[in-house]
């Protein structure tokens, strides 16, 4: 009967059921690593879409003729003496001028009587049945400020001329010597825009009107000079298309007139190119690394790169003097695929034909830029390469996921049929080992038996 026994096994149960499902997880291993695959794939392809677009950016400057008519201005005078700033825009052409500024545009200002000034702001109050009118440009208001103080009429002005669209504000000057009158001021520069004041009634300690009237300054027109010939009158300080294309910002007035040249800004499509150049580095980089990693013999990278390459490598067809980037010292480095930028040589073509330059970059449908700048288009629209893969993957994560689910329910299940047979089993060896114990004792206790037997 010694056969019967087990020996006192005890079965690990849980871990006998841990072994067993590393074994039924594969299925639910190989969609994990599937899906971790998936969303490389997915970050990848938003890596690239990424360095596509900054790409893109690269070329804003260089995509459009227009934005070859860039220019950049330098004056006579020095920087901490200027009578005048000026910029320009596309509608500029080289040229020089002599610019004199001769007055600056200001705004109306009057003020209370110098001669009748009040003690306080807040306590004196404006006697006698007092009103006036004030109009500005064709738009008026009436103020009653009779029984008022200072900083009372000045709140009911300031409110009346923003609700009647008066341009005109009050303010409050106060001398050391406690002496305070109330100021208007024009909120617009020009002659159009003089603050017109009609006094309705006689004011005692407040007077502003026909007779009283305390102007402090006229608001006028600026007024420039061009070439010593061309008289020109602005509302503001701010002249524009005065000179085609130019802006002047008027400081102050000149002491002598100032020389104004307006020439290419060549150096700023030159740092145009050098950033379509290092843009197309970074590109060539980030592909290198797609496609030995995640996206690693996709064929869609390879079509969007190799695109993007035979457009470096087309030419333009143009008339000019340039078609190949390499004319104007754009080569690419047969061993990287990086681009190559030989600034003297770029210099040397911008200076002999800026025109064809700009053509090479920018003609339209031809252009180098202006081709690679709509190849980008489609590649980064909605409905394009990228955005459909990416669309194809996050359709395939979420199948992916529905069966993961499906997976661990049924490993579940699996799982706890595992536990309850095992369970079963270490329960009926632990009886068997009892049943074994008790019929080795039974024996041993009748007469003659021998465990030697």
């Amino acid at each position: 009967m010694a056969g019967l026994s087990l020996g006192g096994v005890n079965l690990d149960v849980q871990g006998l059921v841990a072994q067993l499902m590393q074994i039924e997880s594969r299925p639910l291993t190989r969609l994990i690593e599937k899906n971790n695959e998936f969303q490389s794939q997915l970050s990848a392809f938003g890596r690239l879409k990424g360095a596509l677009s900054s790409f893109q950016t690269s070329m804003e400057n260089l995509s459009s003729l227009d934005k070859f008519e860039v220019y950049k201005t330098s004056t006579s005078e020095t920087d901490t003496d200027r009578s005048f700033t000026a910029t320009v825009d596309s509608n500029a052409t080289t040229a020089n001028y002599s610019i004199d500024v001769t007055q600056l545009a200001t705004t109306s200002k009057y003020g209370s009587d110098s001669t009748n000034p009040f003690a306080d702001t807040g306590t004196t109050t404006i006697s006698t049945a007092s009103t006036f009118d004030v109009s500005v440009n064709g738009e008026s208001m009436s103020v009653a400020v009779d029984g008022l103080t200072l900083l009372e009429a000045r709140d009911a002005i300031n409110a009346s001329a923003n609700s009647n669209g008066v341009g005109v504000t009050a303010s409050i000057v106060s001398t050391q010597s406690n002496e305070h009158f109330l100021v208007l001021t024009g909120t617009d520069t020009g002659s159009d825009n003089e603050i017109v004041i009609t006094d309705n009634d006689a004011k005692t300690n407040l007077k502003f009107g026909t007779g009283t009237t305390m102007r402090i300054q006229e608001a006028v027109n600026a007024t420039i000079e061009v070439d010593g010939q061309y008289t020109i009158s602005s509302a503001s300080n701010t002249v524009q298309d005065a000179i085609s294309g130019v802006t002047l910002n008027l400081l102050k007035t000149s002491t002598a007139a100032a020389d104004l040249s307006i020439e290419r800004d060549e150096e700023s499509v030159k740092t145009s190119i050098e950033s379509l150049v290092s843009a197309f580095n970074t590109l060539n980089s980030t592909v290198a690394d797609l496609k030995e990693n995640a996206l690693q013999g996709d064929s869609i990278l390879n079509s969007i790169f190799n695109g993007i390459k035979s457009e470096f490598n087309t030419s333009a067809g143009l008339s000019g003097s340039f078609n190949f980037l390499s004319e104007v010292g754009v080569t690419s480095d047969a061993k990287t695929g990086d681009l190559i930028l030989d600034s003297s040589k770029l210099t040397s073509a911008i200076s002999a034909d800026y025109d064809s330059v700009s053509q090479l970059f920018a003609n339209d449908s031809q252009g180098v830029a202006f081709r690679l700048d709509t190849l980008m288009d489609q590649y980064l629209q909605s409905d394009g390469l990228i955005d459909n893969r990416q669309d194809g993957l996050n359709s395939r994560i979420d199948s992916n996921s529905d069966d993961q689910e499906r997976v661990n329910y049924r490993l579940e299940l699996i799982e706890g049929r595992y536990l309850k047979q095992f369970s079963a089993l270490d329960l009926l060896i632990s009886e068997s080992n009892s049943t074994s114990s008790y019929l080795t004792q039974q024996l041993a206790s009748l007469p003659g038996f021998s465990s030697n037997n």
